[in-house]
């Protein structure tokens, strides 16, 4: 039986020493320290919920173990303090919980859930820490130290699941159709067309929750080409015109539009912050637009499609950060059997030179296919893909090798099964953009945000990508 009451134990250690002394004074008096603290913590072997496969190939949940020894427990000594920082996975049961702790000479107490006094803590007893539980040290000398308070941390969340959430949200001037959307400021840009007129609307992301669509009609050019949206510098980028197409700025802090070159553009390939560059095409030749000049490439590369968007996404190489990788992708609009690929096309900056992307594993050619950089991984998507057989939003396809190899995505990291659905409901026509972490010190950014064609948007980001840091 546990002895409840720990002071008495403490005055009987107290109690023994006086006595030695007084039965004669030549025995040497005991001294006992005072000190009470609690100096490691670690944990045992829990259990945890899985869900695995049966052999039927179906979900199937089961309690597994976990070995918990490793997971490194942070004392402060100043507020008396035990936690992980580092929080156990989830589904891990922490309602019988074996602990391993040292602590000064003495007796450890701890107050179970729900008791009205401390206890003798073991090594073999099995604690409740669904709630913080209080430990003290009671020292020899009679001391009864200051209490700690131990919490175990348990993701309340699957880290690596892509949750989403749907938000009503119509746009202003009803459908839109051969959609882009664009990542600026804190907003988000849609160009779409209702009919032959093409529109510019936007949403306010930067609190993570989008705001009403707001339409921009000031000073908008006529004969847009919503395709050729293209985020670059920190404003928007596009073409516009009826004789010619020609370079229009969106300003992403004023929503100003703005005439930015007379030069006459085929297509906007993508921009590129770290060299200052926008990529695009003109007289069927591509070449570089910089600080109001147009260059044509010295080795010009000529294969570029119109009439679709293209996506892009620019990282630096990681042996020499002057030197840049772009990857852009866009559907092939090809009519032969074998057009079962999208177009991967890649730029190093050293080169100065497009060249198609040699595809060991190629990506699929999704109908209104979109490709975005999230997580450190490009990722593919869209519409249905006839060869092999994917149907409409049912799964991602990523790339960790700049476009090289593209492997279908089969956990985690995959779409709500009603938007299959929302896809053939708003006839094909969504757009896509993402959210960058907001370097503010919060948990904001790192969402996913698709666009539908009446305006709803659903929402998504990797669960571990929303938690604030705690070291």
């Amino acid at each position: 039986m546990k002895i409840k009451f720990l002071p008495l134990v403490v005055a009987l250690f107290a109690a023994t020493s006086i006595m030695t002394s007084c039965l004669n004074n030549d025995v040497e008096q005991i001294t006992y320290t005072s000190e009470t603290s609690i100096t490691g913590f670690s944990l045992g072997t829990l259990h945890i919920d899985r869900v695995g496969k049966d052999q039927n190939g179906q979900d199937s949940a089961y309690v597994d173990t976990l070995n918990c020894a490793d997971y490194p427990f942070t004392i402060n000594q100043m507020t008396r303090e035990i936690e992980n920082k580092d929080s156990l996975p989830y589904g891990t049961h922490i309602d019988k919980v074996i602990t391993n702790i040292t602590y000064d000479a003495g007796a450890l107490g701890y107050r179970p859930k729900g008791a009205e006094h401390d206890t003798v803590w073991t090594s073999t007893d099995s604690i409740d820490f669904t709630e913080p539980v209080e430990f003290r040290v009671y020292a020899y000398s009679g001391a009864i130290g200051k209490a700690y308070t131990i919490k175990v941390n348990v993701h309340q969340q699957v880290p690596d699941t892509l949750a989403w959430k749907q938000f009503d949200n119509a746009f202003s001037a009803g459908t839109l159709s051969e959609q882009k959307a664009v990542y600026a400021n804190g907003k988000v840009f849609v160009f779409g067309k209702n009919g032959s007129n093409a529109h510019i609307e936007y949403t306010n992301v930067a609190d993570d929750n989008p705001t009403s669509w707001t339409p921009i009609t000031a000073n908008v050019p006529a004969g847009i080409d919503t395709y050729s949206a293209t985020a670059w510098a920190g404003h928007i980028y596009f073409l516009a015109g009826t004789a010619g197409k020609q370079l229009y700025k969106l300003n992403a802090e004023t929503n100003e539009v703005t005439e930015e070159s007379t030069e006459a553009f085929d297509v906007l390939i993508g921009g590129n912050d770290i060299k200052n560059e926008l990529y695009a095409v003109k007289d069927g030749k591509s070449g570089i637009y910089k600080e109001g000049v147009w260059t044509i490439d010295e080795n010009t590369f000529e294969q570029f499609p119109s009439g679709k968007p293209f996506f892009s996404n620019v990282v630096t190489a990681s042996y020499n950060a002057d030197v840049t990788t772009t990857v852009a992708l866009c559907y092939n609009q090809g009519t032969t059997a074998n057009d079962t690929t999208a177009f991967v096309f890649s730029r190093m900056s050293n080169e100065n030179k497009w060249a198609f992307r040699m595809q060991n594993l190629p990506v699929p050619n999704f109908e209104n296919i979109t490709m975005i950089y999230y997580d450190g991984k490009l990722y593919a998507f869209g519409g249905a893909s006839s060869k092999p057989q994917v149907e409409a939003f049912s799964q991602f396809y990523c790339s960790i090798d700049n476009g090289l190899c593209w492997r279908p995505v089969t956990e985690c990291m995959t779409f709500p099964s009603d938007f299959k659905n929302l896809y053939t409901t708003h006839h094909g026509n969504y757009s896509c953009a993402v959210t960058p972490k907001l370097e503010n010190g919060t948990s904001k950014g790192n969402f996913i945000w698709i666009v539908w064609e009446n305006g709803d948007i659903s929402r998504g980001r990797i669960n571990r990508l929303g938690f604030n840091p705690k070291w």
